[in-house]
């Protein structure tokens, strides 16, 4: 039958298209039903069916090529912060980092956490081979349709790790294949709890926190162990879309909230939470620390810092910023305010004298810890240029020290044989010989075109015949130049300064007789560390701003401790030149300079003001405390020339920072070493004196003074220059100073101009009367030599004291001066300190 004969037909259909029957005796293939095709088509049409699986196989070759280790998801550590500490470890000062981030362990992370990153990103996380199959199914057809994103299916947490770690974000259907390959991979090497933890540091939460330990302290201020359902919730919903999700940003709330809602609509799915938690914590509002702004506590003390850290990480600077060390700083934020505050009050102070800007460092001598660290008056103050706060005026600008350079100049005097009583003679003096000295008081005499090398006192005052201590105690220039050339040295004097801890390279050849004003520059941090040498009794110990740095996990890989203390000057030099420096302190001793700077108890100090008022210095000590002050304009302006120097700038804030931040600390004094001695010498006693030959009294000698020695270095000469003098009318003689100078010829003409001129009177600056003995004729008898001070010890309150003018300035709110000195001290006919000139 014909529907027999269908079924048959179709029953052979259903078993296949062909089949071959060899019959007995029949050679070749048997239609049944069908057409037989021959071997060769048949072979054709099997090798038109392998094309795509052999492309299939090459393309996922080339998509596998070269495809990285899965050892690789932990091979390349995270970038983690590097936090700087004050000196209490307590104070956060700063975060180096390129990704703000701190690493966390697993077992930190409360399990509210886990579950709700886990219901928000991967359901099936703790089941699945690293991938979601289904997701894939759903991609490939998609991309056999030509309907593909280019995403590849769902990302698992695994995936998500890979992308971030390995891969890369390339938009591409051949990278996320390459990611899917991986995260498998990945899921057969690591178990499931290290790619968890892995994932947690590694993921970007958005406003700059990388990892869920920075993203709890970015959003809510907390520790991991702190949050809340709703605050986890809302935290592993954010790497979603962290920017469009940060709910620091008014903006974002609203999509925040929807994205934590639908987190803990998975919580609940996932049995994690209950529906009332879940819409409980749904209600809650969103409550976040705020938008986060980086701030920068002693901006530039941190960066100092940086820098010390990378040379003690072997000059690697990325691991600065991503190697997570802990770094405990010398910072001492009880000083760093006292010092902020002072330099702030006394530059507003000072505007009205042109003055906008300074920088004070202040360092324990004894182990070169840096206290305090003020690089300007205001660090966020970019646009004024006489401020330009960003530049460090302490660390990296380059000012002129003025007179504070003159202690190297004299420090190596005493040690190539001068003494605190050498003797030079402070007159107006050309150093090249080629001014006429007839003509220096002349109207029109100009020392720019007739003059070599002609130096001025700032007081345009010149004293005749000092001590090295009265020179050093009044700031005196032209004996500082003659202590360099005939004492010092050019190149001597700057390896002095170069062992102290002047870093500034200084050329001999470059330099003149100049250098011992300050005509170099330096940094303000290497003149702090360097007169710390002196508060130290000569031993240099290098400044640091670290005390100790520690790796991710707690281990020390770096202390200050064990460090170099290195001898570069004798104790005994040390103490003679601080019982000098003490006396600028002492109103009593420095009439100049004491009644701007006493704190109170014993301090030595030296300052310095340039020639052109672009910077005035104050570098001051005690034995546990060294600090000093630069103040100027960062554009170079000048400061006020008229009624401003350095003991009214930075003397005055030195004076109230010191008092601050050493009330209460023990008031000590340098103890005297066994190698200095003490001896009387010829040189008029008190602070107006300092004058005389600097020899053993001899029986002529009017007045003699205490000063101090190293062992083996008192004068063992008598007095030779105050000799009989020309005879009276009566037949009696004077005594007179007959002034002996050792030095080149060339100044010759220079001292002789000065004794012609104090004969006839000048040059006593209502101090002194000169009685002056010379080779020449006697002139008409003359008057006894008037020391101001007495012979027989200071000078009594009935006795003459010079008086300076001062012009009136402010003060601060709160600030007093020392007893007997007011804003306005009574004007005299003298002249004002120091109304020009090259220094002080």
């Amino acid at each position: 039958m014909s529907i027999g004969r269908d079924r048959s037909r179709d029953h052979a259909l259903r078993r296949g298209p062909y089949r071959t029957l060899r019959r007995k005796g029949q050679a070749g293939p048997v239609r049944r039903g069908l057409v037989v095709l021959p071997p060769l088509v048949v072979a054709l049409l099997l090798a038109l069916a392998a094309v795509p699986v052999v492309a299939g196989a090459m393309w996922l070759a080339d998509v596998t090529r070269d495809l990285p280790s899965p050892q690789d998801l932990a091979k390349d550590p995270l970038a983690l912060s590097t936090k700087v500490y004050d000196r209490s470890g307590t104070e956060l000062l700063y975060q180096f980092e390129v990704e703000r981030r701190e690493a966390v362990k697993l077992d930190d992370v409360p399990q509210v956490l886990i579950d709700a990153t886990v219901a928000a990103e991967d359901k099936t996380f703790w089941t699945n081979p690293g991938v979601d199959v289904l997701g894939i199914a759903r991609a490939a057809y998609s991309y056999a349709l030509g309907r593909s994103t280019g995403q590849g299916g769902a990302s698992t947490i695994t995936q998500q790790l890979v992308k971030q770690r390995i891969v890369g974000g390339e938009v591409t259907f051949n990278r996320k294949i390459r990611e899917q390959i991986l995260a498998v991979q990945v899921t057969q090497t690591y178990s499931k709890r290290e790619i968890l933890e892995l994932y947690f540091n590694q993921i970007y939460y958005g406003n700059q926190a990388y990892g869920v330990k920075a993203a709890a302290q970015t959003y809510f201020g907390k520790e991991l162990s702190q949050l809340t359902l709703a605050e986890a919730a809302l935290l592993a919903g954010l790497p979603q879309a962290p920017s469009v999700l940060d709910p620091a940003q008014p903006e974002n709330v609203e999509r925040a909230e929807e994205r934590r809602s639908y987190v803990l609509r998975q919580m609940e799915d996932i049995s994690a939470i209950t529906t009332a938690a879940g819409e409980a914590a749904d209600k809650e509002p969103i409550k976040v620390a705020g938008k986060q702004i980086t701030t920068i506590a002693a901006p530039h003390f941190v960066f100092q810092v940086r820098d010390q850290l990378t040379r003690i990480l072997g000059g690697d600077e990325s691991a600065v910023t991503r190697g997570g060390f802990r770094v405990t700083t010398t910072l001492d934020m009880q000083k760093q305010a006292a010092a902020e505050k002072q330099v702030k009050l006394w530059v507003e102070t000072l505007h009205e004298r042109n003055v906008w800007n300074a920088g004070l460092v202040s360092i324990d001598p004894k182990t070169g810890e840096v206290l305090s660290y003020v690089g300007s008056v205001d660090y966020y103050n970019r646009e004024d240029l006489k401020v330009q706060g960003q530049y460090d005026v302490a660390g990296i600008a380059l000012r002129q020290p003025g007179s504070a350079f003159k202690v190297f100049n004299y420090l190596t005097a005493l040690k190539k044989g001068a003494t605190a009583a050498t003797v030079v003679v402070d007159v107006r003096t050309d150093f090249t010989g080629k001014a006429d000295p007839a003509k220096f008081s002349a109207p029109r005499f100009d020392p720019k075109t007739e003059c070599g090398y002609c130096p001025e006192n700032a007081d345009l005052q010149y004293h005749g015949p000092l001590t090295m201590r009265q020179a050093i105690r009044e700031s005196r220039n032209v004996p500082a130049v003659k202590f360099l050339h005939q004492y010092s040295g050019i190149e001597d004097t700057i390896q002095t300064a170069k062992e102290m801890g002047i870093t500034t390279p200084i050329d001999p050849a470059r330099v003149g007789l100049s250098l011992t004003l300050g005509a170099r520059e330096v940094k303000l941090a290497d003149m702090t560390s360097a007169f710390g040498v002196l508060a130290n009794m000569g031993l240099r110990v290098s400044p640091t701003y670290i005390l100790k740095v520690e790796d991710p996990h707690g281990k020390v890989v770096w202390e200050h401790k064990d460090y170099e203390q290195k001898r570069v000057l004798d104790p005994g030099l040390a103490y003679i030149m601080n019982d000098i420096l003490k006396e600028t302190t002492r109103p009593d001793r420095s009439y100049v300079f004491g009644q701007w700077t006493n704190i109170g108890r014993p301090a030595a100090l030296k300052t310095g003001t340039t020639d052109d008022l672009k910077d005035v210095y104050s570098v001051g000590y005690v034995p546990q405390l060294v600090t000093g002050v630069w103040m100027g304009n960062s554009n170079g302006d000048k400061m006020s020339s008229r009624d401003f120097f350095s003991a009214m700038g930075p003397g005055q804030l030195w004076r109230e920072y010191m008092k601050e931040v050493l009330a209460g600390v023990e008031v000590k004094d340098w103890e005297r070493p066994a190698n200095v001695v003490s001896a009387n010498v010829v040189a008029a006693p008190g602070a107006y004196g300092g004058y005389g030959s600097g020899m053993l009294p001899s029986k002529l000698s009017p007045f003699a003074s205490p000063e101090l020695f190293l062992k083996g270095t008192e004068p063992r000469t008598t007095d030779n220059w105050y000799v009989q003098g020309c005879p009276k009318p009566d037949g009696s003689a004077t005594v007179g100073m007959r002034i002996r100078e050792i030095g080149p010829g060339t100044w010759a003409p220079y001292t002789q101009r000065w004794i012609a001129d104090a004969q006839k009177g000048a040059h006593s600056y209502n101090r002194y009367t000169w009685s002056l003995v010379t080779e020449a004729p006697c002139p008409s008898p003359s008057a006894s030599p008037t020391p101001s001070p007495s012979p027989s010890g200071p000078r009594t309150s009935a006795s003459p004291r010079p008086t300076f003018t001062f012009v009136p300035f402010p003060l601060p709110p709160g600030v007093t001066l020392p007893p007997g000195l007011t804003a306005s001290p009574t004007p005299a006919p003298t002249a004002t300190p120091p109304p020009k000139g090259p220094d002080r």
